[in-house]
């Protein structure tokens, strides 16, 4: 049976946990070993994937002072059994790894047990003694155009705390031109050939730009600082020693989910009872509390992390409570329109209020059928920045068109979604059918 001890965190929590090395030790199981193999594989090629497994790995063995517990040849050689593998998702794989590990380990299925767990299979990759591995070449996770989500980028997986594998990046290119290739070769089958001597032209110059962009290894790469990244750095050291306080008063996350909520609603009481000559400073000062409200939103996943509290209903109960305070909020804006009888942004603030909802609905919904579904732009944190520039602004004016460009961005990301939702399901449909 396998253990996890990350389960109930989705995907993205769970790569961005591993990223930043906030996972607790005692909380990595071979499961979740597993889990971070797959999502890799998903996400990069499979030479890529295994070079950040390894490179993540090391770093966390690393940080948890028990070095000698990461094995090159053990890492890799999973990376390429899971690579071989057929299942369409990770469920599935699960369900067949069990029936499969019910016969032994499949790793000493290939190499011997005093080879395996040798200094040089820990140090470096060793090439099994008893079966070759499963070739991988084929594979639709190595292909371009196969996978199901946005390339991960590596260099985040394994932090600098430990030596990480020599690895060639390719610079400010989400792709490997090398995949690129892939699908030239399937694109000039399909076109004449004068559009693929074009296509080719493109090509060529996406290959020279990424050799012109080729960055020596990570650790002897020096970094570029902007104003930007030393605000961004400031802003997350002082965000930090927040979250650092609240873990040792051993609050709960949840009591944090609940005061951001509250906080919401006391925005929402500045906008309902703004009118007339103090309109504006009422908005404001909603526009402020919003911005408090912004920094419980922020600290309560971490704080919950770095207190090993998370949990399946803290995340739900923190998704509910989000869209409780996006209600509070337009129904304070709606209050407003309403006293000063403008009847036309009365309808604007509702129908606003609801694509807000429905942009989470469609995504929650989606997820349950096809795993993920994060396309469109009016995320529930551009519109709260929305809010609030209209808000802090509104002597401008700026909260008329703030609403417009909410209620035009929130329709589109629905509809982005519903399309996104109809041809993954459509592929899906094909692609068991070929099988």
């Amino acid at each position: 049976m396998l253990n996890f001890g990350c389960a109930e965190m989705s995907d993205g929590d769970f790569l961005r946990s591993f990223q930043d090395q906030s996972i607790a030790g005692d909380r990595f199981h071979h499961g979740d070993h597993l889990r971070l193999a797959w999502l890799l594989l998903d996400r990069l090629s499979v030479t890529a994937a295994t070079d950040a497994a390894c490179g993540g790995l090391r770093a966390f063995a690393h940080r948890l002072g028990a070095d000698r517990h990461f094995n090159e040849t053990l890492t890799r050689g999973w990376m390429r059994l899971l690579a071989a593998r057929n299942e369409r998702n990770f469920t599935d794989f699960v369900t067949a790894y069990q029936v499969d590990a019910a016969a032994g380990d499949p790793m000493y299925r290939h190499w011997s047990h005093e080879l395996l767990n040798s200094d040089a299979a820990r140090r470096a990759w060793v090439e099994p003694d008893l079966a070759p591995l499963p070739s991988v070449a084929a594979h639709r996770r190595a292909l371009a155009g196969t996978r199901r989500s946005a390339p991960l980028h590596v260099d985040a997986i394994a932090p600098g705390t430990a030596p990480a594998p020599e690895t060639t990046q390719f610079a400010d290119d989400p792709e490997d031109p090398r995949e690129a290739i892939l699908q030239l070769i399937d694109t000039c089958k399909r076109y004449s050939a004068r559009q693929a001597a074009a296509l080719l032209q493109r090509l060529r110059g996406k290959l020279v730009t990424a050799r012109m962009n080729v960055k020596t290894p990570i650790a002897a790469a020096a970094p570029h600082r902007t104003w930007t990244a030393t605000f961004g750095r400031g802003s997350g050291y002082l965000l930090q020693k927040i979250v650092n306080g609240l873990a040792l008063s051993r609050i709960s996350p949840n009591t944090l989910t609940f005061a951001g909520l509250i906080i919401n609603i006391i925005a929402a009481f500045f906008f309902g009872y703004a009118r007339g000559h103090d309109a504006h400073r009422m908005f404001f000062y909603a526009g402020l509390v919003i911005i408090g409200a912004g920094v419980f939103d922020m600290v309560d996943g971490r704080v919950a992390r770095q207190t090993n509290q998370v949990s399946v209903f803290g995340a739900f109960f923190d998704s509910v409570m989000d869209r409780y305070s996006d209600v509070a909020l337009f129904f304070g804006l709606l209050v407003y329109y309403a006293r000063g009888n403008r009847f036309v942004y009365v309808v604007l603030v509702a129908f606003v209020m609801t694509a807000s909802l429905m942009v989470s609905y469609t995504r929650a919904r989606a997820e349950a059928l096809i795993g993920a579904c994060k396309v469109g732009f009016m995320e529930r944190p551009e519109r709260i920045v929305l809010v609030i520039i209209g808000a802090l602004f509104d002597r401008w004016g700026v909260m008329a068109p703030a609403l417009w460009v909410l209620a035009t961005l929130s329709t589109i990301t629905v509809i982005h979604r519903i399309r996104y939702t109809y041809l993954e399901t459509e592929r899906r449909k094909l692609k068991s059918a070929i099988l």
